[in-house]
């Protein structure tokens, strides 16, 4: 079977390895937020979740089992007129003893990114899509929660320099992307790293084909925003070891700034090749802002 661009990132996603019992959690929550729907019949409460693409529904069963949830717990439906289509219905009293609420967001996905991320991955995969990148640039998650996507929206800007807007889109709400470099940091957030990797060879492709004037300008705003990132990461852990020694980082975040130290004209992607096993961009990211939250608390200020 042939799939779409949108289908095959969704496919990669489905296949993540999950990494603990905390982003479990938090991709289901992604997915609750999405298409979650309580339902109540005369047997018991249920949460109903319908997913249009088949491995998104294994997908949930394995975030399901990565949280002790015994599969046959769980019904699977599948939809006899839309066939791609799968209904999976939970009982109410496993989302209770997970505490994992249809309506709230957890206030700890926003405290560590490799949880936002995984929050996000859920809610893509069930409700969102990308345009093949041959034909245009766009990336967008649906919601008929506006205030759901406004927080997405404000925490990706901070976090990641991704500026999406929303529309009105029908009876719903869209939050979207259009900027090709930012749609790659989206999927390489999310852990689409191989379809990033096939849209990034695209967009060069594409730049150097139309105005290579344009791309040389690129290039170099690209190299003067690292430069500058990279001059603050160095400036932050600098002082951090200056004042309170390498004891207050853990041996991975230890690491990591040394190598950013020996290694100050490297991107974060390029520094994610010097481990071993490989990182990718946003595990370095993540890691540099834990070096900065450190930091900040034993500062006791914001890091401008």
């Amino acid at each position: 079977m042939l799939y779409t661009f949108s289908e095959d990132v969704k496919g990669e996603l489905c296949h993540l390895k999950i990494n603990s019992e905390e982003e479990a959690r938090s991709e289901l929550s992604g997915f609750l937020k999405s298409k979650g729907v309580l339902i109540k019949t005369h047997v018991d409460l249920f949460v109903k979740l319908e997913v249009g693409f088949i491995p998104a529904a294994r997908r949930i069963m394995n975030l399901m089992n990565q949280v002790e949830v015994d599969k046959k717990k769980l019904t699977l439906i599948k939809n006899k007129l839309k066939k791609k289509r799968v209904q999976i219905f939970i009982p109410f009293s496993i989302m209770k003893k997970l505490e994992i609420d249809v309506l709230e967001i957890p206030s700890y996905i926003f405290e560590d990114l490799s949880y936002f991320s995984a929050f996000l991955r859920g809610l893509f995969i069930a409700s969102g899509s990308v345009t093949d990148p041959v034909k245009s640039y766009h990336f967008e998650i649906i919601s008929h929660n506006e205030s759901l996507l406004n927080i997405i929206k404000n925490f990706l800007v901070k976090n990641l320099g991704v500026e999406g807007k929303i529309s009105k889109f029908n009876n719903n709400f869209r939050y979207y992307v259009k900027k090709s470099r930012e749609i790659v940091e989206l999927l390489n957030f999310l852990g689409a790293q191989r379809n990033a990797d096939k849209m990034e060879k695209i967009v060069n492709s594409r730049e150097i084909k139309s105005d290579f004037n344009r791309s040389l300008n690129f290039l170099s705003a690209n190299a003067k925003r690292v430069g500058e990132s990279n001059a603050k990461q160095i400036k932050i852990i600098r002082n951090l070891i200056e004042k309170y020694g390498y004891e207050v980082l853990s041996e991975e975040l230890k690491k990591l700034a040394i190598l950013r130290l020996e290694n100050e004209d490297l991107s974060l992607s390029d520094l994610g090749k010097l481990f071993d096993p490989p990182l990718s961009k946003s595990m370095v990211y993540n890691r540099v802002r834990k070096i900065f939250k450190i930091y900040e608390n034993l500062e006791g200020k914001k890091v401008e």
